[in-house]
């Protein structure tokens, strides 16, 4: 007979405080998956949220003015064949209506193509 010792890894235990509404909501839920308790579907659910946000680009947005943001769309531009609005917005850190604003007035303008 083999016995092995099995260690057990408690994990931190948190509080959490959830509106009544939601809580009554996350009961049902758990009543009907068959879940054993809030605690399991909390971890799932947390876990799924924290991998999707793994995989999440994060774009940290700057606050720009119309002029600032004409000078830094016409700086990130020069050099570059094209760019993407999505470029923009990630590598300046841009609201995406801003930096489409911003474009299509330069382009309007004949400052860009």
């Amino acid at each position: 007979m083999y016995c092995m010792d099995a260690k057990v890894i408690r994990k931190p235990t948190i509080s959490l405080r959830l509106p009544p509404k939601l809580l009554e909501e996350l009961d049902d839920i758990v009543a009907r998956s068959g879940m054993r308790s809030r605690t399991d579907f909390i971890e799932k659910a947390v876990e799924a949220y924290v991998e999707e946000m793994m995989e999440a680009k994060v774009v940290m947005l700057r606050p720009w003015t119309d002029k600032k943001a004409r000078a830094a769309v016409m700086k990130f531009l020069r050099g570059r064949s094209s760019a993407r609005l999505s470029e923009i917005v990630e590598g300046l850190g841009m609201e995406p209506d801003l930096a489409l604003r911003t474009v299509e007035a330069l382009e309007g303008e004949g400052k860009i193509e």
